[in-house]
């Protein structure tokens, strides 16, 4: 990989599936002092720049970022005072260049010189090598890592990769599948916390990061936003702080059915000690509360 000079981006958020990032980057782009590229989960460490152009998973996600960058583009002029003659080039560039380190860094370069960052959860699952290619870009870039308790009702793996919020009947009839893909590793990383929060601190320094929880959306959405605008040193926001009050978080819609109570437990048992630690490093009431609802599924 080439070198690369431009200390860019100067945040990432990473976390859990479904834990409001998608909320909090719309958030971030009503922010005048903050640049987030009209594709928010760029995919570059863990897809762009790893798996070859033609293969499925990039294709997918080349198609669906074509459709987020047209929808940024029309909702253009509500946030930004720029020409569109400049996203059109950052769109050129984004789509038709090769992906490469530099690439990536010019990817947060904008007219006026903005802080800018990237939202892609999936990080979360970033190798050491990996982590330590990010710093090399940029080794004071602020970590902003979303959590969210590892058993809600809208755990998504399962309805998108088997599609069973469109089946007919309870979800208990489809529970080989579910366990298929709820047991996967990525899966459970994904939720595994400490795991990925010890990888991340032992390459970056701890001052780096800000822990935020979904939980918090759902309380107090100003006062997170409020923390997070002081971590990331832009100031206050009048406009998305009054839009994240009303503001909803997406979840998807299976039906009212829910993970089968065996399965639920089977999650439970294997989180519980993850979530014990976490709420004894963070001595937040968030993980505290996790651990109840998750010793209540085990003792019942």
């Amino acid at each position: 990989m080439e070198a690369v000079k431009l200390n860019k981006p100067d945040f990432l958020v990473i976390g859990a599936a479904r834990s409001g990032t998608t909320w909090l980057y719309h958030r971030l782009k009503m922010h005048k002092n903050i640049f987030v590229p009209p594709v928010k989960e760029i995919h570059f460490f863990d897809i762009q720049h790893v798996l070859p152009v033609y293969h499925w998973v990039r294709v997918r996600r080349y198609i669906l970022h074509v459709r987020k960058f047209f929808e940024y583009l029309l909702d253009w002029d509500k946030v930004n005072d720029e020409p569109k003659i400049w996203l059109l080039g950052w769109g050129l560039r984004y789509f038709l260049y090769p992906k490469t380190i530099n690439w990536y860094g010019r990817l947060f370069l904008d007219k006026r010189n903005r802080i800018s960052g990237e939202l892609t959860p999936a990080y979360a699952l970033l190798s050491e090598k990996e982590l330590k290619t990010l710093k090399d870009i940029n080794p004071d870039q602020k970590l902003n890592f979303q959590k969210r308790e590892p058993i809600h009702p809208d755990r998504t793996q399962t309805v998108n990769h088997h599609k069973l919020h469109k089946r007919q009947g309870d979800y208990s009839l489809y529970k080989d599948e579910i366990r298929r893909v709820i047991f996967r590793k990525e899966v459970l990383d994904r939720s595994n916390y400490l795991k990925t929060i010890n990888l991340w601190e032992s390459v970056f320094s701890e001052k780096n990061f800000c822990y935020l929880f979904y939980d918090e959306i759902r309380d107090d959405p100003s006062k997170l936003l409020t923390r997070l605008f002081e971590f990331l040193q832009v100031g206050h926001s009048e406009t998305a702080l009054n839009d994240s009050v009303s503001a909803k978080v997406g979840s998807r819609d299976t039906g009212g059915r829910g993970i089968p109570e065996d399965i639920e437990r089977e999650l439970a048992i294997h989180f519980l000690p993850m979530v014990r630690d976490l709420e004894l490093r963070f001595k937040e009431e968030y993980p505290g509360a996790w651990r109840k609802r998750l010793e209540a599924i085990v003792d019942a």
